[in-house]
This record gives C-alpha cells, sequence and structure tokens, in this order.
C-alpha cells in the first residue's frame, strides 16, 4: 500500500473556511475541494454519492458550533455525519473514512494541512472495499 493515494473530497463552508484567502490558489493546493454555503448543505447523499464514485475519503469543514451562518447548520451536519458513520459500519466500510471539523480558518491556511493530515489516515486505511450489508444478504 506504500504507492496507495486516496482520493479525497473535501467541502468547506464558504463562511468559515477560506473566505479571506484566494479560491483559485486553495483549488491548485487542493484536488477535490468544493467551497459550500455551509456544512449543513451536505447531505448524506453527497458523501455516499462520493464514496460510490471512488473517494477513499470524505472531508467537511464547518463553522464551530454556536457560530453558524445559518444558525445551526453545522449541528446539523454534524449529527448527519454520526448517523453516516454508523450506516456505513454497517456495511463494513470504516466510519473514519467521513470526517467533520468544526472549526474558523479565515485564510485557508489550515485546509491544505488538514487535508493532508486527513489522506494520511486514509492511507492507512487502505482503498475503500464497498460491500453488501448483512442485512440485504438475508433477503
Amino acid at each position: 500500500m506504500a504507492d496507495f493515494e486516496p482520493k479525497l473530497i473535501c467541502f468547506s463552508c464558504k463562511f468559515g473556511w477560506g473566505y479571506l484567502g484566494d479560491e483559485a490558489e486553495l483549488h491548485k493546493k487542493i484536488k477535490n475541494w468544493i467551497p459550500i454555503i455551509c456544512s449543513g448543505k451536505v447531505d448524506a447523499a453527497h458523501v455516499v454519492d462520493a464514496l460510490q464514485a471512488g473517494a477513499d475519503g470524505v472531508l467537511i469543514l464547518g463553522c464551530p458550533e454556536g457560530e453558524c451562518h445559518y444558525q445551526d447548520g453545522n449541528f446539523e451536519a454534524k449529527k448527519r455525519v454520526y448517523l453516516l458513520q454508523k450506516v456505513l459500519a454497517a456495511y463494513g466500510i470504516e466510519p473514519e473514512r467521513v470526517r467533520i471539523e468544526l472549526s474558523l480558518d479565515p485564510e485557508g491556511k489550515r485546509i491544505p494541512e488538514m487535508v493532508k493530515d486527513f489522506s494520511e489516515i486514509i492511507s492507512k486505511l487502505g482503498p475503500i472495499k464497498m460491500v453488501e450489508p448483512a442485512v440485504a444478504r438475508k433477503a
């Protein structure tokens, strides 16, 4: 697995992450970086679609709790990620492949480092293995 380079998707809230920085520069540094209006807009289907399309991990960056521009979008995103991790585990997929970080980085300087750290975690897990849940196999 030494030559395995994980494919990652990074959704980041435009109100808390990188809004003072140069978006074009961040796009050069981060593959598959998707600035979004609010972390609460990332639906579980977006994450599952990314994994089914070949992503090995999904990182969601949202505003700190209590500081969401859209009141509670980040809180909803955090709950959604927690539930999605439980569903992924039922399919035999490591929950660590989906991560949410609630913090601030207006200049976007931490985003590349966070993506790099997440990439190292995913590299240790190896490529994602999609399986059918035990419940579906019995039906």
